[in-house]
């Protein structure tokens, strides 16, 4: 990534959840870009918009500069914040943008023509690294800039898992022989979130066993998460965990659901991060225009969101999948 942006080139970097984008991003940001001949990076995490909108995005990307308030949250107000930085043939930027899958579709289409506008006018100076659980889509406007360098994150290597777990040991002031780190490293097959909640659930006392560590609520929630984006056979394939003995089962297989349940836990997956209203849910799980027109109370969505968290929630009581949204309808993560 580092080597892509030194030759003025842009870069994504692909994982699903728990794979550890956030943490390769903060590192590039702070640790290696700016560094040498590597241009300086400045990190825009996704997480933080406070509305999908563009005046929004680009007031993150500006706060992120340290240039808010100064210019207007548009293009050009964008431009004209990093035109001191690209003044010169000499200077350089890259941008990394966090959880960029993040953003809601309608929002990801309005910006990526005005992003790929600011780079083809600093070309080479201007560089951007997007981290997201998905490749763009292949019409939009920024994903040519990310064919070529395309990096899909997956276990960890033998040696970066090994040192993991010794730095989590000697934290907890733990010692842990040779026999117990190989089978956590087996167990999770290095991957890093599965790791370190194998890490925790057997520092806590869990047996290393697929069955025992699953239940336990530091992998439960690691895994709900996990399967909850519904991971393709695909990318799967591209993350080299097709065989890891924690993931060789879906805690939320759809057979379970019920057909209401399935159109629901459908709708939320295809709006991720996002608000879904009350009565778009509505729509989506009851469609008979005679049904919804004599009215579907709250409390029957309410019914319904209750026992699909019960089938896909570690903990209903404390929702980390689907959370309310007050006043307004749901949020699935």
């Amino acid at each position: 990534m580092a080597a892509a942006a030194r030759a003025g080139e842009c870069a994504a970097v692909l994982g699903l959840s728990g794979s550890g984008k956030s943490n390769l991003l903060g590192f590039l940001a702070n640790r290696t870009l700016g560094q040498g001949n590597n241009p300086p990076g400045v990190l825009v995490d996704c997480n933080r918009l406070a509305e999908p909108t563009t005046a929004a995005f680009y007031c993150l990307v500006l706060d992120a500069l340290a240039a808010a308030g100064e210019t207007p949250p548009t293009l050009a107000g964008l431009e004209s914040a990093l035109q001191p930085r690209l003044e010169s043939d000499r200077q350089r930027l890259c941008l990394l943008f966090d959880r960029f899958d993040g953003l809601p579709a309608a929002l990801s289409a309005a910006i990526a023509g005005g992003l790929r506008a600011a780079r083809d006018a600093h070309k080479y100076a201007l560089t951007y690294v997007i981290a997201s659980r998905c490749a763009l889509d292949p019409g939009s406007e920024l994903s040519e800039l990310f064919f070529a360098n395309t990096l899909w994150l997956g276990p960890l290597s033998e040696s970066d898992a090994r040192w993991s777990v010794e730095q989590f040991a000697r934290r907890r002031g733990l010692a842990w022989d040779e026999d117990d780190v190989r089978q956590m490293i087996d167990l999770s097959g290095g991957y890093p979130s599965l790791l370190r909640g194998v890490n925790e659930a057997y520092a806590a006392g869990t047996p290393l066993a697929v069955e025992a560590l699953s239940q336990h609520p530091a992998l439960r929630q690691r895994l709900d998460e996990f399967w909850a984006d519904d991971p393709s056979p695909a990318a799967l394939a591209a993350s080299r965990l097709a065989h890891i003995p924690l993931l060789r089962q879906s805690p939320a297989a759809p057979s379970e659901l019920t057909s209401k349940e399935q159109l629901l836990l459908a709708y939320f997956q295809a709006h991720p991060a996002q608000v879904c209203e009350k009565d778009d849910l509505i729509r989506a799980v009851w469609p008979e225009d005679r049904v919804f027109q004599r009215g579907v109370r709250d409390d029957s969505l309410a019914q319904l969101v209750r026992r699909l968290r019960e089938k896909i929630e570690s903990d209903p009581s404390q929702p980390r999948l689907v959370k309310a949204v007050p006043g307004r309808g749901y949020r699935y993560k």
